[in-house]
């Protein structure tokens, strides 16, 4: 009998789909582009469970934790501007809203229930940090006292680009300020530095990307065994009866068929002089 331990850690990705996400600074768009890369730090996770949130100036759980990550890419896929009505970054709602992906807080003054160890948390925002709102210090003190993990993803150039306007799938034109100037959408790092100060920050540019060092950094936050099954192990011994069958086939190619007689003379010319002497 053999036990497989199943180990990980609880990872959400809080995606940012406001309008200026939109801004094609970074090929194909930035949204795009941060699609791209979930997707292949999610080729990258094993055993792992994933969840996506989704955060404009609201955010809410797209999708909860799951290890079945054909599903979480199924909702990624999906993941729009136009799924969240309210304009803006609130990188504060994501954070709430990643906090409610977790589920409810661990117990920590049970003292009759059996210990079990603390599954790690992380949460990784990635957005370009541009109008962001709300209160990054207490948001921090509340994934902190949750006991999550934050880590920050900037997509975009410190130049920027314009934001296109879309209708029916085709663009109209780009997005413009009161005074009808079309608007410059540019990488703000500032506040997604300061909110990961107690864990990782990553850049997705228009040439690289850190985000491939997720991996990594999910490594140091730790794992924890969630899941644990027993199942026999057969050993092979086919080997030896195959080897005896294979021995015995040599041998029977080599003994003859027959049985030979002295001087060739076969049995019927025994057998025809003994009729004839009696």
């Amino acid at each position: 009998m053999r036990t497989v331990e199943r180990r990980g850690l609880d990872l959400v990705v809080a995606l940012d789909v406001s309008a200026s996400m939109r801004a094609q600074d970074v090929p194909p768009s930035r949204l795009r582009r941060a699609k791209n890369e979930i997707r292949s730090l999610v080729d990258d996770l094993s055993g792992d469970r994933v969840g996506l949130v989704l955060f404009a100036g609201t955010g809410f759980v797209q999708s909860p934790l799951t290890t079945d990550y054909g599903a979480f890419r199924l909702f990624l896929d999906a993941a729009a501007p136009d799924q969240v009505s309210t304009p803006g970054t609130d990188v504060s709602a994501a954070v709430d809203a990643g906090l409610r992906a977790f589920g409810a807080p661990r117990p920590t003054d049970d003292t009759t229930a059996a210990p079990e160890e603390p599954r790690p948390r992380a949460l990784l925002i990635v957005s370009d940090g541009e109008d962001h709102a709300g209160d990054l210090d207490a948001a921090r003190q509340r994934a902190e006292a949750a006991g999550v993990t934050l880590l920050t993803a900037g997509v975009g150039t410190e130049d920027g680009a314009r934001i296109p306007v879309y209708e029916n799938g085709r663009r109209v034109d780009y997005k413009r300020n009161r005074q009808g100037e079309v608007v410059r959408s540019r990488l703000r790092e500032a506040p997604l530095t300061r909110l990961a100060r107690s864990g990782a920050y990553f850049r997705v540019g228009a040439a690289a990307s850190a985000l491939s060092d997720v991996p990594a950094a999910l490594r140091q936050v730790g794992a924890t065994t969630y899941d644990a099954e027993r199942f026999a192990d057969y050993e092979e011994m086919y080997q030896w009866p195959l080897a005896a069958a294979l021995l015995l086939l040599l041998a029977a190619s080599v003994l003859p068929t027959g049985r030979r007689h002295a001087g060739g003379v076969r049995p019927e010319a025994w057998g025809g002089g003994a009729q004839e002497g009696g």
